[in-house]
Order: C-alpha cells, then structure tokens, then sequence
C-alpha cells in the first residue's frame, strides 16, 4: 500500500512530507504490512532527537487512527483510503465524513505533529518589552 502510494525512490524530502509518509507507515504497519527500511531510512532523515520523536509521534497516531476506525470500513483497502489517500490527495469521492473526523491541516499532516506558530515572531525586537494593547490606555 505504502510504496503504490508514495514510492520510495526518493533522495531528499521536507519535514513535512516526512512526516506525513511516517503517518502513512504507522497506518499501513497497522494494516499488516509493515516497511522496516523505509521507516528507518524517514527516521534517519531527522537531524536532532525532537525530529526524531515528532517522526515518531506521527507514526503511532498513524496506527492509532486505524485501531479506532477499523470498524468503519469492510477491507484494509477501504481503511487505507479512508485515513491515508484521503489525506494526500484531494477529497473528489464526496466522503465529507472522513474529512470532517481527522483533525489535520491543509497538507495531511495531524495536527498533533504538525508545526506550531506560537514561537513565530514577525513583530519589532521591542514589542516583547511593552504592554500588552489590552494593558494599555489609549
């Protein structure tokens, strides 16, 4: 399933696209079909121990996400294309109800592992040392 859908000929990936192929292992390791080498090769990718674990993360909510939904669906291919096909491509099957249950952002990434803004700064270097605007009387 893993290798149809993403393939594994790749030399250099984002942290984003490697983060979504580790969701996309920890779905098709659920599934029975495991892929030790390319797990390793992804984890191998990440420069520091935070990379790492984030990786990690994104592949247990992977296998987590088919061990609540494996219910739902009559065979692995269904499931599959339910939490991972859904996820990478656009929705064109008209499944609102797969999108509407899986908390991720524009790209396919869960938002457990995603990036978050609170540490993006884009204000002056002074603006930390004022007063809130709610603080201030204007």
């Amino acid at each position: 399933m893993y290798e149809r859908a993403f393939g594994t000929d790749w030399q250099t990936i984002s942290d984003e696209e490697a983060i979504r192929r580790m969701y996309a292992l920890g779905v098709s390791t659920a599934l029975g079909a495991p892929n030790r080498s390319e797990f390793e090769r992804i984890r191998r990718h990440a420069s520091t121990a935070y990379g790492r674990s984030v990786l990690q993360l994104s592949f247990e909510e992977g296998k987590q996400r088919v061990a609540r939904n494996r219910g739902e669906y009559n065979s692995k291919q269904d499931l599959w294309e339910a939490l991972v096909d859904e996820e990478t491509t656009p929705s064109t099957t008209g499944r609102a109800d797969v999108e509407m249950r899986k908390p991720t952002d524009n790209q396919g990434v869960p938002e457990a592992v995603g990036r978050t803004d609170a540490l993006d700064i884009d204000r002056d270097d002074f603006a930390r040392f004022r007063l809130p605007k709610f603080l201030r009387r204007e």
